[in-house]
């Protein structure tokens, strides 16, 4: 419990005095957190959780190449990612704040329903905006990052977002709700990571299950223009 009062205490003071730092230190630790969970995930009774994969992403699973020990290049990627988007999630953050702002408290029936209020329109607000819009940022930079070309890109578009923003919908509207209505603003980043490390993890292995399916695909285009071009010939 000390151990906890005192990180509480040393985040306050370096939020209080460096916000931004604080919050993309904090959302880098945490993505790779949710990656080294997402790994582990790979490593641990894998044919189990194949089925939570979208189909046509796990179609060539039985050639995808066996995983190596461990991909550090994927975990710092991760890591890079969220430390690099925790200010634009910090400055949303702020702009909700600024434009739905909560009542200064609840001691009546009627500010208790204007904060719920104010909370479901952040909450709507961000899952309209933010949530579509975060998952192409992630999308387009994973791509970019692992093939080096926009049609990198496109197949993870194709793959993985539509599956990714649906599930997103499943579970992160009742989260921002409780997010945006208890927590101050300056844990609400560190709490939806927290919170959000098992989607981390997902949109690790939804990832990387991409990469994987792609991989497969292009070998297989590969090798049927080499059977036509020597039947060709």
């Amino acid at each position: 419990m000390n151990s906890i009062r005192a990180l509480n205490a040393f985040y306050n003071k370096s939020y209080s005095k460096r916000p931004i730092l604080t919050l993309c230190v904090t959302n880098g630790i945490l993505g790779a957190i949710s990656d080294t969970l997402a790994q582990s995930i790979s490593f641990y009774e894998h044919s189990k959780l194949d089925p939570y994969l979208p189909e046509k992403i796990r179609k060539h699973e039985d050639l995808w190449p066996p995983a190596p020990r461990w991909d550090f290049a994927r975990t710092f990627r991760f890591a890079a990612y969220n430390f690099c988007v925790a200010p634009f999630g910090g400055k949303w953050y702020m702009f909700l704040d600024r434009y739905f702002p909560m009542p200064a408290s609840v001691a009546t029936a009627a500010l208790a329903r204007q904060a719920n209020q104010m909370a479901i329109k952040r909450m709507v607000t961000d899952q309209a905006l933010f949530a579509p819009t975060g998952l192409v940022l992630f999308f387009t930079v994973m791509g970019l990052a692992e093939t080096g070309n926009w049609e990198g890109v496109r197949e993870k578009f194709r793959d993985a977002y539509l599956p990714a923003l649906i599930a997103n919908y499943k579970v992160w509207p009742a989260v921002q709700f409780i997010n945006f209505k208890f927590m101050p603003l300056q844990y609400r980043l560190p709490f939806v990571s927290s919170l959000g490390i098992l989607w981390n993890a997902y949109l690790s292995w939804l990832n990387n299950a991409s990469k994987q399916e792609e991989s497969v695909l292009e070998k297989l285009e590969k090798k049927d223009t080499n059977l036509e071009v020597v039947q060709s010939a």
